[in-house]
């Protein structure tokens, strides 16, 4: 009988754990915006040149407010109708792009954008700088703060990988523990990142990011996988008109 009652006792305990695991886990708001100019597509070999901009949100809620939690891992799926010639450009690297950016190859700057932080329950404001990155599958994001309690001035790092079903590409952008936690029990939480990857055209006249398709349906589907510091995941996802 006692050994009925102890595993009854343990089975309940593990079955609170989970419940509790479930109510805490990192559940914010997420919208993700996507879109492409000129929209017009072209082929395989000459895809069309366009600017590429992405932008994501994220708004805590009242039980889990802004700068109470963090992403750790950002995984931003990109559909198969856009082409990326990244080594068609010169190249930056992490460590260039972070020391001293104004030394990176003129046409290794790829895109611009703008970003918002939330620490101890203070916006920060970041001007965003892309530098195209070594092996030209790689996306150098310089974030510089403009306002705020934390000075911010580090390049993060996004790689480019083939992707499967509707997406062509993925990027994966893994946060520096520094910019997850930029102080001992204070998160940094991201609520806003546009960029805007320019059009650029480099080497054989090879766009940065080129058209080179477009579905029956006019439209690209785009997601973005997050990963939080409790381990948690959520997704977003949104569509770009092309013509």
């Amino acid at each position: 009988m006692q050994k009925k009652l102890t595993l009854v006792v343990i089975a309940a305990l593990a079955l609170a754990g989970i419940g509790a695991a479930v109510s805490f886990a990192v559940n914010p708001d997420l919208t993700m915006s996507a879109s492409i100019s000129p929209t017009k597509h072209g082929t395989k070999k000459k895809a069309k040149k366009t600017k590429l901009v992405v932008k994501l949100t994220t708004e805590g809620t009242a039980a889990e407010p802004n700068g109470s939690f963090a992403a750790k891992t950002t995984v931003v799926h990109l559909p198969k109708e856009l082409q990326f010639n990244g080594k068609a450009f010169p190249t930056c690297s992490n460590a260039q792009v972070t020391s001293d950016d104004s030394k990176c190859p003129a046409k290794s700057k790829v895109g611009s954008g703008t970003a918002t932080g939330n620490a101890l329950n203070i916006d920060e404001h970041l001007k965003v700088t892309a530098y195209n990155g070594p092996g030209g599958n790689k996306l150098e994001l310089l974030l510089v703060s403009q306002d705020g309690p934390l000075p911010i001035h580090q390049a993060i790092e996004g790689t480019l990988t083939s992707d499967s079903g509707k997406f062509g590409k993925k990027l994966t952008v893994i946060i520096p523990d520094s910019l997850v936690s930029p102080v001992q029990g204070v998160f940094a939480t991201l609520r806003q990142f546009t960029t805007n990857i320019n059009a650029l055209v480099g080497k054989g006249k090879k766009a940065y990011v080129g058209v080179q398709s477009c579905p029956k349906n006019k439209t690209m589907a785009f997601q973005a996988d997050y990963t939080y510091n409790d381990g948690s995941k959520k997704s977003v996802s949104t569509t770009a008109k092309c013509s």
